[in-house]
């Protein structure tokens, strides 16, 4: 009886530990491409500055610099938030589970690349 012996291959293994994690490791839900028309229905832009989005916005956030986890991002599309004496609105309501994941999806994906 043949056998076929296997190499362990060390270079291999440590490349393997080494490698960098894919860019988008976070598991995020929703649609970046229809979080995109939901961005620009509700005049995000008007206030918020994103450049994926064309956004130039300078009363609230600069997104691209802010960086926020997705969960951030749903959480505070979800119920708002108020800093500085600026007020966002929370979209509960307003916008459906899925639009509001769709929004935090373009947002997290626009600015983690």
């Amino acid at each position: 009886m043949m056998t076929t012996a296997k190499r362990f291959c060390p270079a291999a293994a440590v490349a393997v530990l080494i490698a960098p994690a894919p860019a988008f490791a976070t598991n995020i839900a929703g649609n970046p491409a229809a979080g995109k028309l939901i961005f620009h229905a509700n005049n995000c832009g008007s206030c918020h500055t994103l450049k994926a989005a064309g956004a130039t916005g300078l009363i609230s956030s600069n997104l691209d610099k802010k960086k926020a986890s997705y969960a951030t991002i749903v959480r505070v599309v979800t119920a708002g938030t108020t800093k500085n004496g600026l007020a966002m609105p929370a979209y509960k309501g307003a916008l459906s589970t899925k639009q509001i994941q769709n929004v935090a999806a373009f947002v997290y994906s626009s600015t983690h690349r």
